[in-house]
């Protein structure tokens, strides 16, 4: 990536940053290798300190047993825990579509991130007590982890790490073939709440296939099917103006972090109002 001023790349199914490979520590928790080779990504965060611990996490025989091919730090950093002929255990009860147990079909990337925090009086704590400088006030699409319907808080990612992961998954999409990009909150709904909504994982979809050879509507879809908000402003804290229904179409006029204002199209195809709604829950790809 050019952000980053390095890129990486897959040797041998090892991964390789600029002409040095990454660190290697290796995970005791395998599933063998891939029966067929994978075309799908599951991003992750780690709920954990650092990229190191998660990474000792996955060596640890007290460990129930969970693992990843990859973890990302905060700093941007990266450290290998399976080559990426192996199966790791990572996506657990997992579906997509009609593919049911996504170990055995996906590659995966972990993301050193506390995930959803704690309020502690006007502060925000990770769940080891970890005081979050700032914390990503949101409304997880799935519903929160505590069942409360109002936004909660959750780490941010920094750019930094944001850029190294999209660098290692466009390395990967390069030389596995891979054709789609999904959380874990994706293929384990109601169970798993990584990446959350801190992380754009829109903005990493379109960084890693990137748009130039795609042709078609440029329009976006809501998803929900119980609707989806349009806000008058980029955040929750914004009076709703109307529900849209699922399936309604909508136009992207800017971004603004994970918020998108939009164009609402009518019945008859023309624009009908303008809002907010949160890139989580539109579909246009």
């Amino acid at each position: 990536m050019l952000e980053l001023g390095v890129t990486y790349s897959v040797r041998r199914d090892l991964l390789y940053k600029g002409t040095a490979r990454v660190e290697f520590v290796e995970t005791l928790f395998t599933g063998g290798r891939f029966l067929v080779p994978p075309k799908i990504l599951v991003i992750h965060f780690t709920y954990g300190a650092s990229a190191r611990s998660s990474a000792n996490w996955f060596r640890d025989r007290k460990n129930p047993g969970s693992s990843a091919h990859v973890i990302v730090d905060r700093d941007g950093s990266v450290v290998q825990c399976a080559d990426f002929n192996t199966v790791c255990w990572h996506a657990g009860k997992s579906r997509l579509r009609d593919i049911i147990g996504l170990n055995e079909h996906a590659l995966s990337i972990e993301i050193a991130n506390w995930g959803y925090l704690r309020q502690v009086g006007d502060r925000w704590n990770s769940h080891t007590g970890v005081a979050i400088a700032k914390a990503t006030l949101a409304t997880h699409k799935n519903g929160n982890p505590d069942g409360s319907p109002s936004p909660c808080g959750w780490e941010p990612y920094p750019e930094v790490q944001i850029l190294s992961a999209t660098a290692v998954a466009t390395a990967l999409v390069t030389e596995y073939g891979i054709t789609e990009i999904v959380g874990h909150d994706d293929i384990s709904k109601g169970r798993k709440w990584d990446p959350g909504p801190a992380f754009d994982m829109l903005r990493l979809r379109a960084r890693v296939f990137g748009d130039r050879g795609i042709s078609g509507d440029n329009r976006l879809r809501i998803t929900p099917s119980d609707g989806l908000n349009l806000r008058a402003g980029p955040g929750t804290q914004y009076i709703a103006l109307e529900l849209l229904p699922v399936d309604t179409m909508v136009d992207v006029l800017q971004r603004e972090g994970q918020w998108l204002s939009v164009s609402v199209i009518g019945s008859n195809s023309k624009p009908r109002a303008t809002g907010w709604v949160h890139s989580h829950y539109v579909d246009g790809e």
